[in-house]
């Protein structure tokens, strides 16, 4: 259905929004828009709390729903510090200790190098099309702009970090452009705002990311995607623990 879509060049969002009120259709589109089959992005990534800041640049591979690696290209003190996932196994690995630690289960909301993005954000464990159920709330407005709000709840099976997360996405082009993460107690705990939607092989994405918590607003954390390419390919043996070790 979308790569017909996709080579008719369709504004898929007008067709849907006129012809159905499926929630799940606007879950599925986001996704295979935003991550693909496989893709090798560069990151930018800008970490700024009330005593420091720093800014990160990231090598990020991604292949279907269960590899990942990232690669911390600058600044010189985290350089070569990578971070890979096989399905639910991640690992970090630390250049300079000559170190391999597994990530476990319970530090999957562990900060990721001290940001407000979360191991299991950066390395994309979790899938909203698949691991959650969703419908739509009324729209709302903000700043003078309608959205489509979607209430996305885990399902029973799925392992996933926020019981619940609300998307406020675009009636243009069916894009997120907020989440808002509640946790069990179905308290807000933080909320990602996304803007500045470029096109990459085909794949339109939002490519400036801002994550704040909701208990301390002195903090918040910035991702900007400066490359983004989707019709790329990896070698045999890219995701594994040699590779992780010995690039």
């Amino acid at each position: 259905m979308f790569k017909n879509l996709f080579r008719k060049d369709i504004l898929f969002c007008v067709a849907l929004g006129a012809n159905a009120n499926n929630a799940n259709e606007w879950a599925k589109f986001a996704e295979q828009q935003m991550r693909g089959d496989r893709s090798q992005a560069e990151i930018t990534m800008r970490i700024e709390t009330p005593n420091w800041s720093r800014t990160l640049e990231i090598e990020s591979d991604v292949e279907g729903k269960n590899l990942a690696l990232s690669t911390i290209k600058s600044p010189a003190k985290e350089k070569g510090i990578r971070t890979l996932r096989i399905e639910n196994n991640m690992w970090n690995y630390f250049p300079k200790l000559k170190r391999k630690v597994a990530v476990s289960s319970s530090m999957l909301l562990a900060s990721w190098m001290g940001s407000d993005f979360t191991n299991d954000d950066i390395l994309k464990a979790s899938s909203m099309a698949e691991d959650y159920q969703h419908s739509f709330l009324p729209n709302q407005k903000k700043n003078g702009t309608e959205y489509r709000v979607i209430e996305n709840k885990a399902k029973s099976t799925a392992k996933v970090m926020w019981p619940k997360i609300i998307t406020y996405a675009s009636k243009e082009d069916c894009l997120p452009r907020e989440y808002h993460y509640f946790d069990k107690e179905n308290k807000l705990k933080r909320v990602l705002t996304m803007d500045q939607v470029k096109t990459f092989d085909g794949h339109k994405l939002p490519t400036h990311w801002e994550m704040k918590p909701v208990d301390d607003n002195k903090k918040k954390t910035t991702i900007i995607y400066n490359k983004m390419k989707f019709k790329t390919s990896f070698k045999a043996g890219h995701f594994t623990h040699k590779n992780l070790t010995d690039f």
